[in-house]
C-alpha cells in the first residue's frame, strides 16, 4: 500500500471517530484520548495529523459542507431556500459555543500549517459552491453581474464574520440567530435585481 494513501486512510478513520463520537457524546465530553482509541490508532498518531481537537472539528466542518453543497446539486427547486437551509443546519449541527468557537479560531488562526489546511478546505469548498451560484444565477435567483467566486467569497466572509463577531460578544444571543439576520441580508444583497 503506497504510504499516501495509508496516510490518508488514517486521517478518514481518525475524522469518523471523531464525528461518531461528537454524535454520541458531545465535542467536550469527547477526547482526544478516545478519539485515537476508536480510530484504532495512538495518541501521538493524532496529533501527527492535528494539532488539536479544535482543528479537528475546523476539518470536519468543511466536509461536512462539501458534503452538504454537493447534495444541492440534485435536488429540483429553486437554490437559495436550499442556501439558507444549509447555512442554518451547519449551523445547528456543529453547537458552537463562543469559547469554542474562540479556540477554533485559534487553532486555525495559531499556526501556518493549520492555516494552510483551513485554506486548502476553504478552496475545496469554494469549488464546491460555485457551480451552483453559476446555476442559480443561470435560473435568474441571483444577481449575474458579480462573479461566482466573488459570491462564494462574500458568503464564507459573511459566515466567518459573524461567528468572529458573535464568540467576542458578551450576550447570550445564539448563533444561529445572528447567523440567519446576516445571511438574509446577504441574499437580499445578491437577488437578482
Amino acid at each position: 500500500m503506497k504510504r499516501e494513501l495509508k496516510k490518508e486512510q488514517t486521517r478518514t478513520r481518525i475524522k469518523e471517530a471523531a464525528l461518531t463520537l461528537f454524535a454520541e457524546q458531545g465535542y467536550d465530553h469527547t477526547s482526544v484520548e478516545s478519539i485515537a482509541k476508536q480510530a484504532g490508532v495512538a495518541k501521538g498518531t493524532f496529533f501527527n495529523y492535528f494539532s488539536s481537537k479544535d482543528e479537528l472539528l475546523c476539518d470536519l466542518q468543511a466536509i461536512i459542507a462539501i458534503n452538504e453543497v454537493a447534495k444541492l446539486r440534485d435536488m429540483p427547486g429553486p437554490l437559495v431556500p436550499r442556501f439558507q437551509l444549509l447555512i442554518f443546519q451547519l449551523v445547528k449541527q456543529f453547537a458552537l459555543s463562543k469559547p469554542l468557537s474562540r479556540a477554533l479560531f485559534q487553532a486555525m488562526l495559531g499556526s501556518n500549517g493549520a492555516l494552510e489546511a483551513h485554506n486548502a478546505m476553504l478552496d475545496n469548498l469554494k469549488e464546491a459552491v460555485m457551480p451552483l451560484v453559476t446555476q442559480a444565477q443561470e435560473n435568474g435567483e441571483i444577481r449575474r453581474d458579480m462573479p461566482a467566486e466573488m459570491v462564494a467569497q462574500q458568503a464564507f466572509q459573511a459566515y466567518f464574520g459573524t461567528l468572529i463577531i458573535w464568540s467576542m460578544e458578551e450576550n447570550d444571543e445564539p448563533v444561529d440567530n445572528r447567523m440567519a439576520i446576516t445571511f438574509e441580508l446577504f441574499f437580499k444583497g445578491i437577488a437578482a435585481q
